[in-house]
């Protein structure tokens, strides 16, 4: 869908002055308006703009955002990807903050509780402040994803050599060897997923284009002959 189309010329000028504020996808978009439209103004600055992420997105420093590094050893072709320190520190903030906020909705909920019971004096300021704690408590439950996560991907690795991938990843027993033909993106749910088989192993957000093309570019390059 082109942001743009509706725009008059005056307007896709306006937003040209600050296409460095915009996304990749509005720049493409409007990049592609200008030309469609014919309007004569330069152009440059956008379409370098545009040349520097999309050099990005081949690199595959966008995989960062997803919390993986990727590192290819040009001479042999070899292929690592790992999870990011970054990723996994906040990984255990998560669990941390999980944990806490889980416990103050236990206490609040007993709290509330014991104002039916009349172990608690009644108050309608105290209802209001245990509603709102128990609310924390669910969110804290939610981030408690986080030590899934942690154990899957503290020492997941991928690697491939030739045409075979071997992958490194919590809940399964040992190295486990396949084809790099049988890596695969898949959409669930709003989202990308970069699996083997039923091993998943990277979720990106399928609207997001920058994250889209720096899962296709992985595949491409994970699935490549060399």
């Amino acid at each position: 869908m082109n942001l743009y189309k509706n725009h008059t010329p005056r307007e896709i000028v306006a937003v040209l002055e600050h296409s460095d504020k915009l996304t990749y996808e509005a720049k493409l978009n409007l990049l592609d308006t200008i030309r469609k439209q014919s309007i004569d103004i330069s152009t440059e600055k956008l379409e370098e703009q545009i040349a520097q992420k999309e050099a990005a997105i081949a690199n595959l420093e966008n995989l960062e955002e997803l919390g993986f590094h990727y590192e290819e050893n040009t001479t042999t072709g070899e292929i690592v990807v790992k999870r990011t320190s970054k990723a996994k520190i906040m990984d255990i903030i998560s669990i941390v903050l999980g944990v806490l906020l889980s416990l103050v909705g236990l206490i609040a909920f007993w709290l509330l509780v014991a104002i039916f019971t009349g172990d608690n004096e009644f108050g309608l300021d105290k209802l209001f402040m245990y509603v709102l704690m128990i609310t924390a408590g669910l969110v804290g439950f939610k981030m408690l994803s986080g030590i899934e996560r942690f154990l899957d991907f503290n020492s997941f690795l991928l690697t491939k050599s030739g045409d075979e991938v071997t992958i490194k990843k919590g809940g399964l027993p040992g190295a486990q060897t396949y084809l790099s033909s049988q890596l695969g993106i898949e959409e669930e749910e709003g989202e990308l997923v970069f699996h083997i088989d039923d091993i998943e192993f990277i979720r990106a957000n399928q609207d997001n284009l920058v994250q889209r093309r720096t899962l296709e570019t992985l595949l491409l390059k994970m699935t490549a002959n060399r």
